[in-house]
């Protein structure tokens, strides 16, 4: 028998029957429906805000500086520092990233780099500065900051301590000579000269300690080169030509010298100095200061045996001072939670991070500085190659010479500058040749100086014979190494007669 067609029912047309949509019907004319439909719009109004609002606030957490430095681990250290800095209310992307699309998409990219490089543990150790892409200081340090205005000269006392039993004091006081711009005269001078006038410079390493050369723009756009005494046996101008090709040539800018302004780590001798002179340690302590300077420059393989070998620091006490120690322990103690807080801020073995990894070019102490340019090694030389000078390595440039007082003599009369200096203080031998001026002429000093700025011990009782030249590393070797000649001379000094180093005891 044939199948009746007329009664065959489609395949699935029950599952089709039960997939039907409801047919939605909006009858305005019915207050039910126009009041369902008026709820339904402000919830979808409240849905997008909220949504809206809430992927605004995620969006502003990542870009926060918190974000940055708690939640990516190779930042905790760097963030650390961050809390502690004159930037500490500057949001990290003002510096790092700036205003505009392309940066931000930029740093997007890069985040996205920096997410896989920890997440598979090939993160830097340390994370080294500088930045090579780091946006130009003028394009953000300059939205707050004016360096092209003139600035008046700076009274700065710097305090140290020894490292003798009585930790005594040694206060260096003088004036930086910050300058800028004068429109008004049309003269640019002082420590901020560099920001008017462009220079730049090409560096031998990745951390920018090493410059080969210097090239300073004049007025009618030419350029006055110095070379490194180490690049005059060089093809000069294949070595600048390459260099341009490879984008070395970069343009000094705030950050060459400001280097670590949001991160800098300080030398453990000037964070123990500042320690003793809060008040946070004492400074009667026998020898707080040495035994401290042991402990905060050694190297340990981590923070629990750095903390473990500071809590021996009673011990020593205990033997050398048993009378302090009975009468002192709690003063003791106080130095030893210091000391800890000290070495906790300024050491990061989990990331090979202190103060001599990342070299702070805004001193010279203990760095280079200044003087990665300014050490009479950069000359500028003719056609003939010839030396026609060198940039000069005068402290007189930046600053005046210090004026030291030590122990009972701190109160030093600071340095004055009235009027132009006399031609005779230009050059720095004056600090030694002053020594020759006649009585008759001591009341032209006073003009400037008053009579209590001659009280200065630390150098009047230095020993400074005419042949010091030739004497001087007996005379050092009797100071029992202590810093009584860095004052005044830095090691660049050293370095004119000793380009291959010299001995820390000679």
């Amino acid at each position: 028998m044939k199948p009746d067609h007329r009664t065959r029912t489609a395949p699935n047309s029950k599952r089709r029957s039960r997939l039907k949509l409801p047919r939605l019907t909006i009858d305005l004319a019915n207050p039910k429906h126009l009041r369902n439909l008026f709820l339904g719009v402000i919830l979808l109004l409240l849905a997008t805000a909220g949504f809206t609002l809430s992927g605004y606030e995620i969006y502003a957490y990542t870009e926060s500086s918190e974000f940055c430095g708690t939640t990516c681990h190779p930042m905790v250290s760097q963030y650390s520092r961050y809390t502690v800095s004159a930037h500490a209310q500057v949001e990290c992307a003002q510096c790092h990233i700036g205003p505009g699309a392309s940066f931000f998409v930029k740093s997007k990219i890069d985040g996205i780099r920096q997410v896989v490089a920890v997440l598979t543990h090939t993160y830097q150790r340390p994370i080294k500065s500088p930045v090579s892409d780091l946006r130009p200081a003028r394009e953000t340090c300059e939205t707050c900051h004016t360096p092209t205005s003139f600035q008046d000269n700076l009274v700065k006392t710097i305090t140290h301590y020894d490292n003798d039993e009585a930790n005594t004091p040694e206060q260096v006081t003088l004036i930086l000579r910050m300058g800028g711009w004068k429109e008004n005269k049309g003269v640019v001078k002082g420590i901020h000269w560099h920001v008017n006038n462009p220079v730049y410079y090409i560096a031998d390493d990745a951390q920018r300690q090493k410059i080969a050369w210097v090239g300073i723009e004049q007025p009618d756009g030419s350029l006055q080169e110095y070379f490194s005494r180490d690049m005059l046996a060089v093809a000069r101008s294949d070595f600048i030509e390459q260099a341009q090709q490879a984008n070395l040539v970069r343009q000094l800018d705030c950050i060459d010298c400001h280097n670590r302004a949001a991160h800098f780590i300080p030398h453990p001798e000037a964070a123990l100095d500042d320690a003793i002179q809060e008040g946070l340690i004492p400074t009667d302590l026998p020898y707080i200061h040495a035994k401290s300077m042991e402990l905060l420059s050694a190297a340990f393989p981590d923070t629990q045996t750095a903390l473990a070998e500071i809590d021996r620091l009673d011990e020593y006490y205990q033997v050398a001072y048993p009378q302090v120690y009975a009468s002192r322990l709690g003063d003791i103690d106080t130095a030893v939670r210091q000391l800890k807080q000290i070495y906790s801020s300024t050491n990061f073995p989990d990331m090979n991070l202190n103060w001599e990894t990342n070299p702070n070019n805004e001193r010279h102490q203990p760095f280079l500085g200044c003087f990665r340019c300014h050490d009479d090694n950069h000359v500028r030389i003719d056609q003939y190659g010839n030396e026609l000078e060198a940039i000069s390595s005068e402290c007189n440039l930046c600053h005046t010479v210090p004026i030291v007082g030590r122990g009972g003599d701190l109160q030093v009369e600071a340095p004055v500058i009235v009027g132009a200096m006399p031609e005779s203080h230009a050059d720095f031998r004056w600090t030694i040749e002053h020594r020759n001026v006649p009585p008759s002429e001591l009341q032209n000093c006073y003009t400037c100086h008053g009579q209590g700025f001659c009280n200065n011990g630390a150098c009047h009782n230095l020993e400074h014979p005419q042949d010091m030249l030739y004497r001087h590393a007996e005379i050092f070797k009797a100071t029992d190494n202590q810093a009584v000649c860095q004052t005044c001379h830095q090691e660049i000094t050293c370095a004119r007669c000793h380009p291959d180093g010299f001995s820390v005891k000679p």
